[in-house]
């Protein structure tokens, strides 16, 4: 007894049974041909939406054009693939496969008489153009940044990387839709532990449906309750292929227009391309500045608190005297007063994300200032707690990767909760819980926080400070 997932060779009872199952999909289509000299009937099935017409009416010119007949199956078999042998084809044997490759926007071609189907790639890409980076701005460099497509960003770093050993490996994931994922990496440069970790990694989400590379990220992280990114992901070409070069895995998602990049380390995230464009002095000030940025992001607010709440005899005379007159007739204890600022400051930055370009620009300048004013004047926060929110704002815009800073702004209200109730002890513990977490993390077997590079041979170069490349 045959399977009743299994093509049969009359074309009518193909249809009749992919017919109720496609009866639902508003943009199915099918287009049914007849080759009178061979007394052969076809029919192409598809899905407008997804097709080439171009390249559906050459099909159907190529099978009209078959101009001898043949009392054989197989040597039809070899005419057709003469005729559809520009379109890249697969046999289909089950109803299953045809689905599928339908779902896919693949057409497929029904032949009656024969007991198998060719899915023939008529799809129509949609697809923007390659443009500039729009998370990570370009200083100085290639302004260049990937898309939805996989197969172009491949084609963008094939472009831009002749070697003969960079290595592309395909796989698919989804429970209910399959999405393909494609690992690239250099080989000889790539360690095989490393593609042994992603590849074990990458095979415990086969049965996972994912939309984008972030849900990818976050199921192949070692630690997924940190609140630190242990996958760097980015949409810059150049971060791309330094990684590779440095013997690093890419990873990439059909439909995301962001690359992940493994392993990571918290140096890579605090990395920008711009460091190796500009002069070594300048790469090396902007780097000094993120780390420091980093730490007044975290930690400002909090010492703020624990100074003004418990820790008074800390600050210089005339200091502690002006921050007390700022202070003279606000209602609130300094950790309210920074919560207040804070979340305003957040709420602010999130309203101006969503909303337009112009309008976003507009509301976070004017709403920044007019609230921070107005509250002022009305007493419900001091002056120097407006400065302290502003700069804090605006030293976690300064971390290349915005997911990085995102984890620090969060943290920040943990610091804070810690100076509110144990001042400046509470912050010092506070820190070294932080430290502790990031050194014990790993990314796919390398330490997260890796000080040791900085001593490691070679290494210190370009670790915080960047040397120029002649004693690189």
């Amino acid at each position: 007894m045959s399977d009743i997932s299994s093509l049969s060779t009359g074309l009518e009872r193909n249809l009749a049974y992919l017919t109720p199952l496609l009866k639902d999909q508003a943009d199915m289509s099918r287009k049914d041909i007849y080759i009178k000299k061979h007394d052969r009937a076809c029919t192409i099935l598809y899905l407008q939406n997804s097709l080439n017409s171009e390249a559906l009416q050459k099909l159907v010119d190529s099978l009209t054009s078959i101009d001898y007949l043949t009392e054989f199956e197989y040597p039809f078999k070899e005419i057709l693939f003469s005729k559809i042998g520009l379109l890249k084809q697969t046999e289909l044997f089950s109803y299953e496969e045809i689905l599928e490759a339908i779902f896919n926007g693949m057409s497929v071609l029904l032949v009656d008489g024969m007991n198998i189907a060719f899915s023939l790639n008529t799809i129509m890409p949609k697809m923007r153009a390659f443009a500039e980076p729009t998370t990570e701005r370009v200083v100085r460099g290639p302004k260049l940044s990937f898309i939805e497509n996989t197969d172009e960003n491949i084609g963008l770093i094939r472009q831009f990387m002749n070697n003969q050993n960079l290595m592309i490996e395909q796989g698919e994931v989804g429970l209910h839709g399959k999405v393909k994922i494609t690992k690239l990496y250099i080989k000889g440069t790539a360690d095989e532990k490393l593609l042994q970790r992603v590849e074990e990694k990458l095979s415990k989400v086969q049965e996972r449906d994912i939309e984008d590379s972030g849900m990818l990220g976050e199921l192949l992280e070692e630690v997924p309750f940190s609140p630190f990114q242990q996958i760097q992901n980015t949409e810059r070409m150049d971060i791309a292929l330094a990684a590779l070069k440095d013997g690093r895995v890419i990873i990439m998602v059909d439909g995301s227009p962001f690359v992940l990049v493994v392993p990571t380390t918290i140096n890579m995230l605090l990395k920008s391309p711009d460091d190796y464009y500009e002069r070594w002095i300048a790469g090396t000030f902007l780097r000094i500045l993120r780390y420091v940025s980093l730490f007044i992001t975290l930690f400002l607010s909090s010492i703020y608190i624990s100074l003004v709440s418990f820790n008074q005899g800390l600050l210089p005379t005339e200091l502690a005297l002006t921050i007390a007159q700022t202070r003279e007739n606000v209602p609130f204890p300094p950790f309210i007063e920074a919560i207040i600022m804070e979340m305003t400051i957040e709420l602010l930055r999130e309203a101006g994300i969503r909303l337009p370009t112009p309008l976003g620009q507009t509301i976070g300048l004017v709403g920044g200032v007019v609230i921070g004013q107005a509250a002022v004047q009305a007493n419900l926060v001091s002056s120097i707690m407006v400065i302290i929110v502003s700069i804090t704002a605006i030293t976690s815009f300064i971390v290349p990767q915005y997911g990085f800073g995102l984890a620090f702004r969060v943290l920040r209200f943990g610091a804070m909760i810690s100076a509110a109730l144990l001042g400046i002890y509470g912050v010092t513990i506070f820190f070294i819980i932080v430290t502790i977490h990031m050194a014990k993390l790993d990314s796919f077997t390398i330490p997260y926080f890796d000080p040791g590079a900085s001593i490691q041979k070679g290494k210190w170069k370009d670790f915080i400070m960047r040397l120029p490349f002649p004693k690189m």
